[in-house]
Parts: C-alpha cells; sequence; structure tokens
C-alpha cells in the first residue's frame, strides 16, 4: 500500500506526481487540495530524494500551515520543524532576519502592526499639518498599504498623483517610510517588498535560497498580489520547478490587494501543465449544478466543471417573502424545524453585507435560536452602532454619564480626556445635566474657544432633540440626530471599513423603522428598551447554550463548509453588491462570491429573498440577483410564503416571474407615516422656492415636502423646524431633511 498515492482520484495523482518544471492545479471547490498539496510534498521527499528544507510550500493563514505540516509529517514520518511550510509573510520575515545588514537593519529591527503603522501615519500627518478632520488616516494608510502591494514606490506614487488626496497621500507616504528607517521598522508589507529587494540587489543571496529550494509550491494562487508573484519570479527563476495550487472561480478579495490576473499570467509565462481538480467531495449534483450555471458566465475563466459522485440531492429551497423582517423569520422557523435532524452546529446563514446580521440576530433571539457571529461583532456590539446608541440615550437621559463620555469628542471637538474631567466636574458642582454643561463649556476653565463653540453646538441639538421626543416619529428623530452631529461624514472617513460600517448605521435606523411599522416602537425610548431586550436575552443564550448556528459574511466563509447553508438577501443590490454595478471586474467578483457562498453547502441549500427591504429608514421595491436567473428552475423547490411575484410564472430560474408593483396603499391616516418610493425622484416636480438652511424660514411660512405634503413653519430654532403639515400634523425636522423643503 502505498500511503502518498492510494486514494487518489486520476487528476489528483496527476497533480501530485508531475514533479518537474511548471505545473498549475486548478482546485475547484471541494475537490481535495489541500491533500494534493501535502502527498505532492511527501511525493517530492520520497521521488527526488530531498530534504524537507528543499521545498518551500507557502500558502496564506498560520492555520493552514499547521494542517500541512501535520499531514506531511504524518505521510513522511519525518518531523517538519525544519521544513519551509510557512506563510508569505513569515517566510519574508525569515529571509530578513538572516540578512538584515543587506538592507541596512541592525539584527534587533522590529515589525508594525496595522494599528502600529496608523499611528505613524497619524503622526506624520500631524507634523505635516495636514487637516486629519478632511482627511483621515485610515483612508491614507488604506492607500499606501494598496501602492505597497502593488510595488508602487513613494517617488512613482507622488508622479502619479492627480487629485487632491493623492498628492496628500504621496507626502504622507514619502514621510512615512522615512519614519519605518529612522525608527528599524518594518510593516507587513515590507515582509514581502524586502525579500524582493534583497534578492534583487544581492545575487548570490538568491542563488543560495535557489539552491536551498529546489521545488516550490504555492496555495490558494488566486488570492496573491503582485509584490507575491515577483517573489515566486525570483525563486524560481533559475529552475521553473514550481506547482500553483488555485481556482480563478474563487478570486474574492481584489477589494484588499489579491490580484486574479496573477493566475492568467502565471499560464503565460510559465506555459504550465495545467491539471484541473473538478472532482467535489463536498456538495451533492444539485448544488454543483447551481454553481456551475453561475460561474460558466465569467467571460475569459478557465475552463472546468464540478462534479460529484453524490448524485442528485435535494432541490434548493427557495424562500420568498415581500419583507426583509418575514425573510428572516422563515430562515429561523425553517432553522428551528430543521434542528430535530440537524444540529444548530450543521447550519450556517451567510449573508453579503455584515449590517444585514441585525434582522437575522433578532429573529434568531425571537426564534429562542442559539447563534454566533462567526469572524465579526454582534451587530449592537459594533462601535459604530454603540455611537449612536449613546447620543439617544444622552438625549432621552442628559444626565448619562457613560454615553456623555463615549460621545463628547465623536466626532473629534477638541476635547481630550482632561477636558471630559473638567466638564463632569462642572457639571457635579453646579447640579446641572450633562448635556446643560455642554451649553455652558465656556464657563469651565481650560477648554478651547474653538472646542467651546463645538460643545455648545451639540448642547442646543441634544437639548433640542430632548425637547421633541414626543413630537419626532422615532426614525425622523434619529435621522435628525445622525445628519445634526455630522456622524455620517466622521464614520464614512474613520478608516477603510467607513464605508461598511455606514452601512451598519442605516442598518440601525432601519431596525427603528421596523418597530414603528410593526406598533411596538411608537417613541425612541421603546426603541431603546427593546435593544436592551435583546442583548439581555443574548447574554443569557451565550451562557446557556453551546450548539449554535453559524452567522457570517460570504466573505468569512470562504474555506468553510456546512451540511446546511441559508443564502439571505438574494436581492439585486446585495448580491451583487449595489458597489459594483457600474464595473464588470467587481461584477465578475460579485458572481465568484455568489459561487462560493453556494459550494459551501454540503447537503441542503437555501436560497432567500424578499420583494422590499427598509433603506435608511425607508421602505423600497427590491428586485431578485440577477444570478438567481442563471440558474435552472427546475433545481428549486420554492417554500410557500406570501409570494412578492406573479404566480402564473415560475418565480426561480428561467421562468422568473416578472417583480411587480404593489397597490397604491389608501392614504395613510395622521399618525401613520407615509409610504416611500423607490426611484430617487421625490420631490422633482414639486413647484416653488428650495429652501438652503433654517434662516430662510420663519414662523408662518407655507411649504411643501414632498413626501408629507404642504404645511405651515410652526417655529425655528437653532437646529430644528416645527411644521404643521396639512395632513400629518405636526413634525420637527433638522438637516439635510430641509433640502426637501419648498416655500409655496
Amino acid at each position: 500500500m502505498d500511503p502518498i498515492l492510494d486514494g487518489l482520484n486520476d487528476k489528483q495523482r496527476e497533480a501530485v506526481v508531475a514533479a518537474d518544471g511548471s505545473v498549475l492545479v486548478l482546485a475547484g471547490a471541494g475537490s481535495g487540495k489541500t491533500r494534493v498539496i501535502t502527498n505532492r510534498f511527501a511525493y517530492l521527499i520520497r521521488e527526488k530524494n530531498l530534504k524537507m528544507e528543499n521545498i518551500l510550500a507557502v500558502t496564506f493563514t498560520n492555520k493552514a500551515a499547521g494542517e500541512m505540516k501535520e499531514r506531511i509529517a504524518r505521510l513522511t514520518g519525518e518531523s517538519t520543524s525544519h521544513s519551509w511550510v510557512r506563510t508569505f509573510h513569515a517566510t519574508g520575515l525569515m529571509i530578513i532576519r538572516r540578512n538584515p545588514e543587506t538592507i541596512g537593519y541592525p539584527h534587533n529591527f522590529v515589525i508594525y502592526d496595522a494599528d502600529d503603522s496608523k499611528d505613524v501615519a497619524g503622526s506624520v500627518m500631524q507634523d505635516l499639518h495636514i487637516n486629519t478632520t478632511v482627511y483621515k488616516t485610515g483612508p491614507v494608510m488604506h492607500s499606501i498599504f494598496r501602492a505597497k502591494d502593488n510595488m508602487i514606490t513613494p517617488a512613482e506614487f507622488e508622479n502619479d498623483a492627480a487629485t487632491e488626496i493623492d498628492k496628500i497621500t504621496a507626502s504622507v507616504y514619502r514621510e512615512y517610510e522615512k519614519r519605518l528607517r529612522e525608527n528599524f521598522a518594518l510593516d507587513f508589507n515590507d515582509l514581502l517588498l524586502m525579500p524582493i529587494r534583497i534578492f534583487r540587489e544581492n545575487p548570490r543571496l538568491l542563488e543560495y535560497y535557489q539552491n536551498l529550494w529546489r521545488y516550490m509550491m504555492i496555495d490558494e494562487f488566486q488570492d496573491t498580489n503582485i509584490a507575491q508573484y515577483q517573489f515566486m519570479k525570483l525563486v524560481v527563476s533559475r529552475d521553473k520547478h514550481i506547482c500553483v495550487v488555485g481556482d480563478d472561480d474563487q478570486s474574492i478579495y481584489g477589494w484588499r490587494g489579491a490580484n486574479i490576473e496573477n493566475i492568467y499570467k502565471f499560464k503565460r509565462d510559465y506555459e504550465p501543465t495545467v491539471v484541473p481538480l473538478e472532482q467535489n467531495y463536498r456538495s451533492t449534483q444539485l448544488i454543483l449544478d447551481a454553481a456551475n450555471n453561475v460561474v460558466n458566465k465569467i467571460p475569459g475563466r478557465m475552463e472546468k466543471r464540478l462534479w460529484t459522485a453524490r448524485s442528485g440531492g435535494d432541490k434548493i429551497g427557495l424562500i420568498e417573502t415581500m419583507r426583509e423582517t418575514d425573510e428572516s423569520r422563515v430562515i429561523a422557523d425553517t432553522i428551528r424545524d430543521l434542528s430535530a435532524k440537524v444540529g444548530y452546529d450543521k447550519i450556517a446563514v451567510f449573508y453579503r453585507t455584515n449590517s444585514q446580521s441585525r434582522v437575522l440576530e433578532e429573529a434568531m433571539l425571537r426564534a429562542n435560536i442559539p447563534y454566533r457571529i462567526f469572524g465579526g461583532q454582534k451587530f449592537y456590539e459594533r462601535k459604530e452602532i454603540k455611537d449612536v446608541i449613546a447620543y439617544i440615550r444622552l438625549i432621552i437621559n442628559p444626565f448619562d454619564r457613560q454615553a456623555f463620555e463615549r460621545i463628547v469628542n465623536i466626532p473629534a471637538r477638541g476635547v481630550g480626556n482632561v477636558g471630559k474631567q473638567k466638564l463632569i466636574s462642572y457639571a457635579k458642582e453646579m447640579g446641572i445635566s450633562y448635556v446643560e454643561a455642554l451649553t455652558k463649556a465656556g464657563e469651565v476653565s481650560g477648554i478651547q474657544r474653538e472646542s467651546v463653540r463645538k460643545l455648545d453646538d451639540l448642547g442646543q441639538v441634544l437639548f433640542e432633540l430632548n425637547q421633541s421626543l414626543e413630537q419626532i416619529s422615532p426614525t425622523n428623530f434619529v435621522k435628525i440626530l445622525i445628519d445634526s452631529v455630522d456622524y455620517k461624514k466622521y464614520i464614512r472617513d474613520f478608516d477603510e471599513t467607513g464605508a461598511e460600517r455606514w452601512e451598519n448605521v442605516e442598518e440601525l435606523v432601519n431596525s427603528v423603522k421596523e418597530l414603528e411599522v410593526s406598533g411596538e416602537g411608537s417613541t425612541v425610548v421603546d426603541f431603546i428598551n427593546s435593544i436592551t431586550l435583546h442583548a439581555e436575552i443574548d447574554d443569557l443564550k451565550e451562557e446557556n447554550e453551546r450548539e449554535t448556528v453559524s452567522l457570517m459574511t460570504i466573505h468569512n466563509a470562504k474555506g468553510l463548509e456546512f451540511p446546511v447553508v441559508f443564502i439571505s438577501g438574494v436581492n439585486d443590490g446585495l448580491i451583487p453588491h449595489s458597489n459594483s454595478r457600474h464595473s464588470p471586474e467587481q461584477m465578475e467578483e460579485e458572481r465568484r462570491l455568489f459561487y462560493v457562498a453556494v459550494t459551501r453547502a454540503k447537503d441542503k441549500l437555501y436560497m432567500s429573498l424578499s420583494g422590499s427591504r427598509i433603506v435608511y429608514g425607508e421602505i423600497i421595491p427590491t428586485k431578485p440577483s440577477v444570478f438567481l436567473l442563471d440558474i435552472p428552475s427546475e433545481l428549486f423547490d420554492p417554500i410557500q410564503t406570501h409570494s412578492m411575484y406573479d404566480t402564473r410564472t415560475s418565480s426561480a430560474g428561467k421562468g422568473m416571474g416578472k417583480f411587480t408593483n404593489r397597490p397604491a396603499a389608501a392614504k395613510p391616516g395622521p399618525a401613520e407615516e407615509p409610504a416611500y418610493t423607490y426611484e430617487g425622484k421625490i420631490g422633482s416636480a414639486e413647484k416653488g422656492e428650495s429652501v438652503g438652511g433654517m434662516d430662510e424660514l420663519k414662523s408662518g411660512d407655507r411649504v411643501r415636502h414632498p413626501m408629507l405634503g404642504a404645511g405651515t413653519v410652526k417655529s425655528v430654532s437653532a437646529k430644528l423646524m416645527q411644521i404643521e403639515f396639512d395632513n400629518w400634523g405636526l413634525r420637527a425636522m433638522g438637516g439635510n431633511f430641509l433640502s426637501s423643503l419648498r416655500k409655496i
């Protein structure tokens, strides 16, 4: 019995024994690529009489590298302690540690992580007198990291800088690199760039490593960037004994620097033996048929079609509802029904964006289903959500010290810890609330004049919102708050995750709207109480439950598998994401992302979508994902719900029914909120003079709002306006809401 070759299928065996020259293993999802890599490693040692250190095998995670070492040790019976089975960064660090003098560094150089790098960049921006309120450190650092991934030097970046932000980034990049050298520090990108420099500037060192690493293997090749490709090119430039394992259909990390062109470039540059691994050991054939139909639409992809010995399989459960809350409820109900046959830990729910987790988490709590957020935070534990909730708490209770301390300098108002404590002490001395203390910040010693102005503005906003608690609908209340404190700009510019964080804030507003629609949240206080209740229930469940359903983004699902998978929110604008509409490359990556989601399922797959979603407090109709149209209708088993499609045609696959407009609702009464439209053209036909700000209106003016109709201005204060609408009663408005008003 041969422990290395026995048990391999024909294509796996071909990949293992293709020892010399260049080899490209196209490893489809669930095709056993890790087994191929480790068995090939063992085969090379046995057949080529190599030592462990003569093979360089690189991957992307320490976990993957550890698993490979364990398998190799079992196959060879040898210790892997001296092997070069490592991540790219660990490999680069070892080379630098052995040869620091070649780049002018001492042996005790340090490595900066992402937070260290951001701190250095922040210091640089301060020294360069860059306005960090306008140009945030996070996005600037993100651009610098992407430049280094693509091996763009500070000088090259500066030469190509066309916009103001690019020019500022170029100046920070140049000084940032200088600071690293002064501190004898390297960042994570340098762990790839410096070995390339060492090899290029020291041919004898390159020759040494070429003699040491006679063969090279790279896992997850579709996720490599330009620097990693150049590192590989240098190492194998002499003998070209290189095997790369990857799948262009699973390249989903372009947003963080991965370059899918590398796998195509490798095929052109090295003319390798191509071995496609198409037999899948994970999913049923029906699931694979769905996946194949989705990914086949990508132009220029490398041809392969997954198949399995597991013929047939259950059809894909298609959950269609009118609202996303119903969608999450049906998912939770289905999971609860499945739990009698399948443990909770065998079930996963995927979503495209982190903000989608909120409605799913609440459905799980209502159904008493234990869950965990895999690779992320629970919705109400995220910074941006805690910030907004702290603002609301302080408005409701102006004496809430914890909330005050959290938000007084968010966004930045020039108040450090010392300033916070002075304001707190002043409030206690005077026997006043923290909100009132804000309006009297000028009386507190040590607070700068500019900070006094900002604190007074904040105090006025919070005071007026407190006075209007009973007069503003909860949704408008939260939107006015967010707008009045300029939180959107703050969080979008926070760091490279700003856009995603803002989506979470929008989802918080959506949760308020849901409570209003359901009748359970008539006031902001009701909303805060509901959040507290959810949090307490969640804490109890974590203490008492072990087996949990996994909730995660599709990106976090890469590399995992589950017997039962739900893909939620299969709507246009979510998957594919709305940001990808104008870029063919991004649309292709969205298609690959959906393919990855489908191929995580082993036995049963569900897809769910809704006919409407709440977007920043507005209910809009939605369409099914275009990817659903690629899956034949006979692969679906529609779950009976309130369908949003014309029932005369199938709602899935080639027979996808036409999305129908809901009938116009009767005019709502004064206690209800008006319906919202989808087109984004609200008010475009309104007559009258546009209102630019509060100072243009006075008590008694007649105005028209595109949703609320005509009304009379009752009062105008520093931050808010009270308007008595003819059909809707008294409403408070502020900030961007005024841009929709017209004088009549």
